[in-house]
This record gives C-alpha cells, structure tokens and sequence, in this order.
C-alpha cells in the first residue's frame, strides 16, 4: 500500500533541500517512549519526541502490493546497563509500535506532521554490548498482519467466554455438545443434508439437552 505525503510536503521533496526523520513511538505498559533519530526535542500530536541522533537505528521499511506480514528492527545502543536492565522488566511483548516519517526544511523545522509508514507490535527484545563497551538494545517489530501468523490463546469455552464477557450464554451448552452426533436434516431419518426431504436444520437444544 503506497501512501502520500501532504502537498506542502511533497512539493518541498520536489523542490528543496530537505531531510529526513524518522519518529517512533513504543507503548510501554509503564508509558509511551517517544523517540527520533535527530537531535533535540520535536513536538506534534501533543507529544513531545526526544532525539538520539546517531545512537538509534532502524532497519529499511519495506511496502508492497501484497499484503504479507513484515518486520522491522529497532536499536538503541550507548546505554547503561541500568537502563538496559529496565527495559527488560517491561512487559513489552505485542505492545504497539508506530514508526513515521517527517521531513525537514533547511532549518530543521518540520514541514507538516510525521505520516505513519510502519504500525506493529513489539516481538523480541535482546541486549548486547556494543563496540563502545555501552549496552545496545535490540527490539523487533512485526507488523499487524503479522497477528494472523500467531496461535491464539483463546478457548472456545463457557468459562473464557465468562471471564471476557460475563452473562453471555453462547457457549453455554458446548459442554454437553462435545463429542455428540448432531444430525443435520430429518431427525426420523439418516438422510444426508441438501437431499429430498432433508429439513437442513441443527436442533442444538436437542444436542445441548443430550447427557443432561
């Protein structure tokens, strides 16, 4: 999926002399972490990003036509090991990750809000030393349809649906549904669905009363 920039922008692209910057926000359960590989502090959306300059990387963002599921990979390096260690207390896992992309005038202004080129959750989280002796944090990031690629852990039974979704009665028979023949059609019959005669019906009262 392609995507725009605004015009001011795109003209600017075409006509000045810009720069890039990418932006991203990490929602921690303990707060959002608002970041940009510049330097200083950038504020939009009401909040405020702070730079890291040359101590942040992001691996190449990658769009197609197809809609395949992607990752990406986010670093950190130069930190202390106190901070590292932090950072790996979070429950971070499947949390939300946004990347975009601002642009800059010759006067490292932005010419119009950042536009979302990457939105995903976070994956892994590793920590290494880097050349500096300084730790290095390393985040992976999938993309959302990335979530159709991963097992769920939800049951199809009474008791998470109650735990989700109190006084919802859907799954209250599947207990008693388990492993019981339903037949589909005439009940006085062994005829199969969509011959003559066949009612197509599913008596799941019938099933749900069985063993009762």
């Amino acid at each position: 999926m392609s995507r725009g920039f605004p015009t001011n922008v795109a003209n600017a692209l075409a006509t000045q002399h810009v720069s890039l910057v990418t932006f991203v926000q990490l929602a921690f359960p303990s707060g959002t972490v608002y970041l940009h590989n510049s330097i200083g502090t950038y504020t939009f959306g009401g909040n405020d990003y702070l730079g890291v300059g040359d101590l942040g990387a992001i691996s190449p963002l990658e769009e197609g036509a197809d809609i395949s599921p992607y990752q990406i990979t986010l670093s950190l390096s130069g930190l202390d090991s106190t901070i590292a260690g932090a950072a790996l207390t979070e429950d971070y896992y499947m949390h939300a990750v946004t990347v975009l992309l601002g642009v800059l005038n010759a006067d490292d202004a932005l010419l119009a809000d950042p536009t979302v080129v990457f939105e995903g959750f976070m994956d892994q989280m590793n920590i290494s030393v880097g050349a500096d002796g300084g730790d290095v944090i390393t985040l992976t990031a999938e993309s959302e349809l990335a979530r159709f690629d991963k097992a769920s852990n939800i049951k199809y039974t009474d008791i998470q649906l109650q735990s989700e979704f109190s006084g919802d009665l859907a799954f209250e028979f599947m207990p008693d549904i388990e492993g019981a023949k339903i037949r589909w059609g005439d009940p006085t019959s062994d005829s199969v669905a969509g011959s003559a005669g066949s009612q197509n019906i599913i008596d799941g009262n019938e099933s749900g009363r069985r063993g009762r």
